[in-house]
């Protein structure tokens, strides 16, 4: 009966992938780098995390200085690329029309670049820089604090977006000049010059790069977040915080991207971007209302200046000599960004038609840095007020309790505490889930056959995809701790490191011919 049904299985399953138009390289190559990576913690959890962590420092150590000279030529590189003729290269053609408003189109934008991520660090972030601040500036004094407000808005703000901006802008050029099906990393690099390059040897290296860097982001992403949300709910409805919690957690978590995916583009991740931006606002709005108005100004202003004073100075940290610091915190987050640079660029091309580089590039540095900006000047500056005000405890709690139940006390200590605290926990629900909508959509796209007949994912291949990649998160907060999450997404970052020079010159060679017409 056995040997009966194998064939039956495997015609069943050629037929689907015939149907789908599914490259089945692609897919056994993504399927399995899902499967491998769980495996590898599940057989042994501690030797697991014991080489994650050791793999990260040694890349940290050998490389870090190169996160930070890449930061850079971004963002230069995109502020020439947009304010040069290029700028007005429209994707889709000259015709094209945009099939996202303005604000759906930022809301997607946004939600999707940083995950959970702004609410998981905005309140408590600065409280880990006070006691060491950089260039000589006093630890505790009101400059460390004025320091530490602009090492947040730095880490979060102009710069970072400007690493997901160069994968955005090389995978949309493709992607649209070439009137793809699939959206593949190795697309990127057409302008090479390389025929039928996600075919080719090199273009399925790339694509496989590209792969084991969307599963690590995608452990990472909820395996990182759930130990906060946890807290949030233990809180909330006055429940055991436990292991039972956090296998709730995960379920509703995969059900929300299921059912989003599974709705699609439009009717699932734009509304919900749509909802999550305007909750958020009404958030923020909602601690505006209620605290000190001119305290916030004062810190928030400091904030700024010191972000405009030290731009160069954290820019280049660590370039040309050793530095704990950036090792630690600032090479972490490029590290961070590059990890999802070409996951977030790959769905930012798909939403983009219709719109010139220009808007691409601007729009992004604006909107995601004011969107960062507003998080870590409102509920980072309530929290700091409240350290310095005596009313938190900030500094000690991360100390003793760490940042996720840290977060949390933060937000229970708002007026209308639990209230503030559903919406909170909401926000972060909904983050993860746009972001995690946009990993599944992207590696929908990234299965079909470049030269097949559909030109979208199925419903059926995006909900599939939104299972899949739920298995590593399950297994990582079942089996491992959010530090391997945070350092399972980073290492990922290395070989895509190499791919940005790479996309650039492909960047260049593609809008070498073009005139502004």
């Amino acid at each position: 009966m056995a040997s009966r049904g194998y064939p039956l299985i495997m015609n069943r399953l050629n037929e689907i992938i015939k149907t789908y138009s599914i490259d089945k390289t692609t897919l056994m190559i993504s399927i399995l780098s899902v499967l491998i990576s769980a495996a590898f913690i599940l057989i042994d959890a501690d030797f697991a995390k014991l080489s994650i962590e050791n793999t990260y420092g040694l890349i940290t150590q050998i490389f870090g200085s190169s996160y930070l000279v890449l930061t850079l030529f971004c963002f230069i590189f995109l502020i020439i690329i947009g304010c040069s003729k290029y700028g007005s290269y429209k994707l889709g053609g000259y015709s094209a029309e945009p099939e996202f408003s303005y604000f759906s189109w930022i809301g997607m934008l946004f939600c999707s670049g940083i995950g959970g991520g702004i609410i998981y660090w905005s309140s408590v972030e600065w409280s880990y820089y006070v006691e060491i601040p950089q260039f000589g500036i006093e630890p505790l004094s009101k400059e460390s604090y004025a320091l530490a407000t602009a090492y947040g808005l730095f880490h979060w703000g102009i710069s970072a977006w400007s690493i997901y901006g160069i994968p955005a802008i090389a995978l949309s050029i493709a992607f649209y000049k070439y009137n793809l099906n699939s959206l593949r990393l190795s697309s990127s690099l057409s302008g090479l010059g390389f025929k039928n390059i996600e075919s080719s040897i090199f273009g399925r290296f790339i694509d496989l790069i590209f792969i084991l860097s969307t599963v690590g982001a995608a452990g990472g992403t909820i395996g990182s977040y759930i130990p906060m949300l946890s807290s949030g709910f233990s809180k909330l409805f006055n429940i055991n915080n436990n292991l039972s919690l956090d296998i709730g957690v995960i379920c509703l978590c995969v059900s929300l991207f299921g059912f989003s995916v599974y709705r699609g583009l439009d009717k699932g991740i734009k509304t919900l971007s749509n909802f999550n931006l305007s909750l958020a606002l009404f958030f923020l709005l909602l601690i505006l209302l209620s605290i000190d108005i001119s305290n916030l100004m004062d810190i928030s202003a400091s904030g700024l200046h010191y972000s405009f004073k030290y731009f160069w100075d954290m820019s280049t940290l660590g370039i040309t000599e050793q530095s704990e610091f950036a090792k630690e915190w600032t090479i972490f987050y490029w590290a961070w960004w590059v990890a999802f640079g070409p996951l977030v660029g790959l769905f930012i091309a798909k939403i983009s038609k219709g719109r010139n580089l220009r808007q691409v590039i601007f729009g992004m540095l604006f909107f995601g840095t004011i969107g960062t900006w507003l998080f870590y000047l409102i509920l980072g500056g309530y929290a700091m007020n409240g350290e310095l005000n005596g009313e938190l405890n900030i500094i000690n709690d991360m100390k003793t309790y760490g940042h996720a139940e840290t977060a949390i006390t933060v937000i229970s200590s708002l007026p209308l505490s639990s209230l503030m605290l559903f919406i909170f926990c909401m926000i972060t629900i909904v983050f993860i889930t746009t972001s995690y909508d946009s990993m599944s959509y992207v590696i929908s796209y990234h299965v079909l056959k470049t030269d097949g007949q559909s030109t979208s994912p199925h419903r059926n291949l995006r909900l599939s995809w939104a299972i899949i990649l739920g298995i590593l998160p399950a297994v990582l907060v079942l089996y491992s701790d959010h530090s391997v999450a945070l350092d399972l997404i980073l290492i990922t970052s290395l070989p895509l490191m190499l791919v940005y020079p790479l996309m650039a010159i492909s960047i260049m060679k593609e809008l070498k011919n073009y005139e502004k017409t």
